[in-house]
């Protein structure tokens, strides 16, 4: 008899488990929702008093780069957008010093999503402050609206393409943002199957490198749907005059960067 008591009170403890965590999943989880929708490549998301600027570029429409005020202080910052998410839905700003650090340092700030505000904006709930000392334990709750616009094609640049990958598939040449690209330039790739460096230079220059050797250095040129690499300082001879890699969403045949 006991036995049939004990196992009906863990029936009935995982049966309450599974409703708590179906309700919180309700609640918590919002894959397909309002700010889901929003989502989009190639365009610049920011307020009006311009505190928070965010580009979305390259490969995916949901992380970017930009910058926040803070204390009347401009950060640089990796923009995450969670569609879902047990801690929430929103944006999550991780800074230059938490990029470059990880795992030791974890300074970033959340923009809780509230609500959608027409096509292209939507509004945010956040501790963040803009003005006063950065305690947001002490900190009322401050609200924010961001609106997208589409980001001119002249004005892309792959290096601020947060964890873009693009590749050639004909030459076997891939590169790969990682988090510390659009503060170092730095980038990793792959040549025949080989580890190469990649850096993005000023003024829109490149370098590559692979098993120390110089491999190719250039300029390149950011497209909606790409980078083109121009050789015309070194690797013509391996590479040609200019080779042109394309993002996962072209490959998959994706007619607009959505």
């Amino acid at each position: 008899m006991k036995k049939t008591i004990k196992k009906a009170s863990i029936c009935g403890l995982l049966a309450l488990f599974a409703a708590s965590f179906t309700a919180s999943c309700t609640i918590m989880f919002d894959i397909d929702g309002d700010f889901k929708k929003l989502f989009e490549r190639n365009v610049v998301w920011s307020d009006e008093e311009g505190k928070i600027t965010i580009t979305v570029q390259g490969s995916n429409n949901d992380c970017g780069f930009g910058t926040v005020l803070v204390n009347g202080q401009e950060e640089r910052v990796i923009a995450d957008f969670w569609s879902y998410n047990v801690g929430g839905v929103g944006i999550r700003l991780e800074s230059e010093e938490s990029a470059l650090s990880r795992p030791y340092t974890t300074k970033s700030w959340w923009l809780d999503f509230k609500e959608k505000k027409g096509k292209n904006s939507a509004t945010f709930t956040t501790y963040l402050s803009f003005e006063t000392p950065d305690d947001s334990s002490s900190l009322p709750m401050n609200t924010i609206t961001l609106t997208k616009r589409v980001f001119p094609e002249e004005e892309l640049e792959a290096r601020y393409s947060v964890r873009s990958r693009c590749w050639n598939n004909d030459i076997g040449l891939e590169i790969s943002n990682i988090d510390e690209t659009p503060f170092t330039g730095r980038a990793i790739g792959r040549y025949n199957s080989e580890d190469t460096e990649f850096f993005y230079l000023d003024d829109h220059k490149f370098r590559m490198i692979m098993g120390g050797e110089l491999l190719g250095e250039g300029r390149h040129v950011t497209q909606t749907d790409g980078v083109t690499l121009f050789f015309d300082v070194f690797g013509s001879e391996e590479f040609g005059d200019s080779v042109s890699l394309v993002y996962w969403w072209v490959i998959r045949g994706e007619s607009t960067p959505k």
